[in-house]
C-alpha cells in the first residue's frame, strides 16, 4: 500500500451527493450572542441574513465563516 490511503470502491459511489443551502453563525457565549445566516437561492447565488438585513454574499463569505449549523440537501440522480 505504500503508505497511502485508498477508498474502498463503494465509498466512490455516487450516490450520496449532498449541496451545502444553509449556514447559520454564532457570535457571542453561551448566554448571550447573535444568529446569522448564509442562504444559497439559485446554484451560485448566497443571501446573508442578519435580522431584518439581507444582503448578497459571496462564495468566498461563506467558507470564511465559522458556521455553527450546516445544512445540506441529497442531490438526486437519475439513472438509465
Amino acid at each position: 500500500m505504500n503508505g497511502q490511503y485508498q477508498q474502498p470502491q463503494d465509498s466512490l459511489n455516487n450516490d450520496n451527493k449532498y449541496s451545502l443551502f444553509a449556514v447559520v453563525n454564532h457570535q457571542g457565549t453561551l448566554e448571550s450572542g447573535h444568529y446569522t445566516s448564509f442562504i444559497r437561492q439559485h446554484k451560485d447565488q448566497w443571501f446573508k441574513c442578519d435580522d431584518a438585513i439581507i444582503t448578497k454574499a459571496s462564495i468566498k463569505d461563506v467558507l470564511d465563516s465559522e458556521g455553527y449549523l450546516l445544512f445540506y440537501h441529497k442531490q438526486f440522480l437519475e439513472y438509465e
